[in-house]
């Protein structure tokens, strides 16, 4: 069994100080491009000693350092993080001739990754964690009908797997669900149910659990997806055509932890990307129920995908659910340990 994480508390991609964020760039460092405040990139690399270089005749920006290395594309949210496939809320654009980030994705992306706990009032605990498998009952999820096997069963067996290894490790866990049942007489009032169980249980984090399935070229998708919730005035990744302008107006309760649902976001899909040597499809963003009434940071994990016939029978194996069970504990772990840095970081000023 792989172990729980390795990290080192207060181990940070950048590996930066806390004076890194002191040049913070001042109002007349944003331009707006396309009516979203944006920055130089090799200006706010700067800012945590990461040398840019651009590339592919300008259209290509690398930030990098000695541990750690971002890789932007004009006109693309695809972006990649240590060779992880992370989505921008906002395009990479270009203006006079350099490539410029977005302010939201640079505070609310970028930064969490290379500096946990910048400009945030407090550090949260982790103490008690929420595993909430999805669908159940009468709502099977995504299923495989050549393999008959549905998302709802496997999603349960992993978070009970989970739950063990959690518990193992010290944590309280709850669990939304044990057993094979709805949590409210319709879909609305089910997925409000998990959100109240998490504020039942003073949750510190909130870990929802499935598995994914696509109609078309079935057989050519596999791998992890990790989400977080979209931060407010930013469209989720899978809105490139920015069509929910109400959704995007919003500020929901979720987005008080825009920051740190960005921290245990990557490490979860870090973790879970290098221990299983899955098909990264990228920590993405978006505003599914479960995540916009957390009322702690929260990250919905899709583990794999159903439709693809490969994939589907290695998840129906014991073995690799519980190697997915132990990935993602792994990143929470991790992500306590980033916690613990920060915490001690701030007790020692």
């Amino acid at each position: 069994m792989v172990g729980l994480g390795i990290l080192a508390a207060g181990l940070w991609l950048g590996a930066v100080g806390g004076s890194a964020l002191d040049a913070a760039p001042s109002p007349q460092s944003y331009v707006k491009l396309s009516g979203v405040e944006y920055l130089a990139g090799a200006d706010y690399g700067a800012r945590f000693g990461l040398k840019a270089t651009l590339t592919d005749s300008g259209r290509k920006l690398t930030l990098k350092s000695a541990w750690t290395t971002i890789e932007l594309g004009m006109d693309s949210r695809d972006c990649a993080i240590n060779g992880l496939r992370v989505f921008l809320g906002d395009p990479i654009r270009s203006h006079q001739g350099t490539l410029h980030l977005s302010r939201l994705d640079a505070e609310k992306l970028l930064t969490p990754i290379l500096l946990a706990g910048a400009d945030e009032p407090a550090v949260p605990a982790l103490r008690t964690i929420v595993i909430d498998p999805g669908h159940g009952g009468r709502d099977p999820g995504k299923e495989n009908n050549r393999l008959r096997v549905n998302e709802k069963t496997l999603a349960l067996d992993t978070a009970l797997r989970l739950k063990k290894v959690l518990e193992t490790a010290g944590y309280r866990v709850v669990m939304t669900r044990s057993a094979d049942e709805n949590l409210g007489p319709d879909k609305a009032s089910d997925l409000l149910r998990r959100a109240e169980i998490a504020q039942q249980a003073n949750a510190d984090l909130f870990v929802s659990l499935h598995y994914n399935a696509v109609g078309s070229g079935a057989q050519r998708v596999t791998g992890v997806e990790v989400y977080s919730l979209t931060p407010q005035f930013q469209f989720s990744t899978s809105d490139p055509e920015h069509e929910d302008d109400q959704g995007a107006g919003e500020a929901n309760r979720g987005n008080a932890y825009d920051h740190w649902n960005t921290v245990v976001g990557y490490q979860v899909h870090r973790r879970m990307i290098e221990n299983l040597r899955a098909s990264d499809r990228g920590l993405k963003r978006a505003r599914w129920a479960v995540l916009r009434h957390a009322p702690c940071p929260a990250i919905l994990i899709e583990s794999g995908f159903l439709s693809n016939d490969t994939e589907a029978r290695r998840i129906t194996t014991a073995a690799y659910r519980q190697k997915i069970a132990v990935a993602i504990a792994d990143g929470i772990q991790a992500y306590g340990n980033i916690l613990a840095g920060a915490r001690k970081q701030r007790a020692g000023k």
